[in-house]
């Protein structure tokens, strides 16, 4: 986790519980908290013109979202949305910018986890840029696969519906399906009970 809960509740952080599909915030709201992941999984997105969406990334239990915009007062330009039941503990921007500016160790983590995530969005950005939908899929599930410390081949259940893995990708539905099957062709995934292994 980025900061201790103990540390967040004693500055007055609050729990806050989500069913699947609501949102955390939406695009063109103000920021006014810190937001931590206590459980569950949370969706940075937009929707595009045409009704589809673009994830930008899938924060899990332990982590903060969106925490950048605390320091910059423009309205979110993403969306974060739950995937499943979701609890996040949520402290008042004032408070946590005071927190951070009294505990440098804490700014240390938060710094730290930004660069990380930083880091990570570039590595994407520069996936995504290629024009081959095999390499971008590829990719994208090697970069998962390794941030869950997964090293076996085919050991890796991709959690995520093809619908979904086009959202990662900017593919369209049908080219992830059409895509898929051709590198389970080439032993790249296998298919089980329709999960994708990698």
């Amino acid at each position: 986790m980025v900061i201790d809960e103990e540390i967040l509740f004693t500055y007055g952080a609050e729990i806050q519980n989500y069913k699947a599909g609501e949102p955390v915030f939406i695009e063109g709201s103000v920021p006014k908290f810190y937001y931590q992941i206590r459980s569950g999984l949370v969706k940075l997105n937009v929707y595009k013109d045409d009704g589809s969406e673009f994830i930008h990334s899938l924060p899990s239990a332990g982590h903060c979202i969106a925490e950048t915009f605390l320091w910059y007062d423009v309205p979110y330009c993403i969306n974060a949305i739950t995937m499943n039941d979701v609890e996040v503990i949520r402290l008042k921007k004032d408070v946590f910018l005071d927190l951070v500016n009294e505990r440098s160790d804490l700014m240390s983590n938060v710094m730290a986890y930004t660069s990380e995530r930083m880091f990570n969005r570039y590595r994407m950005l520069t996936t995504l840029s290629v024009n081959n939908p095999s390499y971008k899929i590829l990719n994208v599930l090697d970069f998962l696969k390794s941030h869950h410390n997964i090293t076996e081949p085919f050991e890796f259940i991709v959690p995520f519906s093809r619908q979904q893995l086009g959202a990662l990708t900017g593919l369209r539905v049908e080219t992830v399906i059409r895509t898929v099957k051709k590198l389970e062709k080439q032993n790249l995934v296998k298919i089980s009970n329709g999960k994708i292994c990698f």
